[in-house]
This record gives structure tokens, sequence and C-alpha cells, in this order.
């Protein structure tokens, strides 16, 4: 079996590592720092750098998707490369069987577990404003911010406490006068990542080529 190396966005680690568990996966895992998922050209180039160096893998799979467009133009320069046709993050951990079947609502605020402690190490953390300009402010800015966005969802992919998260954003919700729904998150693409069963849903970028644009999927 070819010798596989996965970069995965941090924000994917609880969902995949128990997808590979569960297939008894020996593909190699490296994390992508956190800041990257903020800033399209450093994925791009560090991703990059990360690929130019592998000397001995036969399979790079990119578990990040398309991301901004960050991995739009990515040298496939020591090992065919495999990439999601997913948007982002959030389209993988609602994949199923199917990217066809995808429906997402590209209008609301979308969490799990990863997703809260990646809010919570933002600026925009409801504590961490309160504490800068004080409640009443805070609530103001946050509504400026959020403007029509006031439907949550938060994905249940089995991975972790759903009313953790479900406590960390009740009083966002609340400000905003928005709701909360529990969504189904079957993470279809890890698990056919953690088998190796890159069918339709996946771009394979021989190597010596790069990734195009005009794979991932469309805003409906």
């Amino acid at each position: 079996m070819p010798k596989t190396v996965i970069l995965s966005c941090p924000t994917l680690r609880g969902e995949l590592t128990a997808a590979l568990a569960e297939a008894s996966s020996e593909a190699v895992v490296y994390f992508l720092p956190r800041r990257l998922h903020s800033d399209p050209k450093e994925l791009h180039a560090y991703t990059q750098d990360m690929i130019d160096h592998f000397y001995n893998a036969d399979r790079i799979v990119l578990c990040v998707s398309g991301c901004g467009g960050g991995t739009v133009g990515l040298r496939a320069s020591s090992a065919e490369l495999v990439v999601p046709r997913t948007r982002d993050c959030l389209d993988i951990l609602l994949s199923g069987d199917s990217l066809g079947a995808l429906e997402r609502d590209i209008s609301g605020v979308y969490f799990t577990e990863s997703w809260m402690e990646f809010s919570k190490a933002s600026d925009i953390d409801l504590d961490k404003l309160t504490a800068k300009m004080g409640r009443e402010a805070a609530e103001d800015f946050l509504r400026r911010l959020y403007k029509t966005f006031n439907k949550f969802y938060i994905i249940d992919t089995g991975c972790y406490d759903l009313q953790t998260v479900k406590d960390y954003i009740a009083p966002l919700v609340e400000i905003l006068s928005g709701t909360i729904t529990f969504l189904h998150g079957p993470c279809g693409i890890l698990h056919k990542i953690a088998r190796e069963a890159f069918d339709g849903d996946f771009a394979v970028i021989p190597k010596g080529g790069e990734v195009p644009k005009g794979i991932f999927l469309k805003n409906k």
C-alpha cells in the first residue's frame, strides 16, 4: 500500500482521528497551524513548503480542501496530491456518501468543539470583548458584526459533548435573537480518506501537476 500523508486543518482533529482509528489506517497525519485558517496566502505558502520537503510519501491528502482558494495552484512536487472537492472544513464535516447530496445553509454560523476553541481564541470572543469594552459595547459590536447572521448550527459528529458547545454560544445567540439547530455530521469525506476510497468527490493530482481552479463545490 502506498505511504499516505495527510495534511489537515486542526479543526478536524477529533473527527479525523476517530475516522482513522475506525479504519485502522496507517496514514501519517500533520495538523497545520491554526493561524493558517485565516490567511489563504500563508496557507498556500506553508503547505507548498511542506509538500516540497516530503521525500518518502507516495500520496499526500490535503484535508483542507478549498479554504478560500489557498490550495489552488499547489504543486504535486514530491508525491501525488489528493484533494477533496469541498469548499471548506464545514463541507467535510457535513458530507455523507456523496457530495452531490450535500446541503448547507451558507448564511448560517456553524460550530463544533474545535470551532468553539477557535472562537475562544479569536478577538471576537464575547468574554474577551466584554473585558475590553464592557458588556453593552460588546453586544452592540457583535450585532453589527453578525448583522443578519443569527442562525447557529451545532454539528453533531459524535466526537464531543454537544452541551458544552451549546452553553458557549448561547449568550451570543441570545444577543442576536438567534436560533440553535443541531445537525448530524457524517464526516463522509474523512471516512473515505481513512479508507483511501478516493472516488469522484476527490481530485487526484499526479506528481508534477498542480491543483486547478474549478474543482470545488459552488455555493448554491
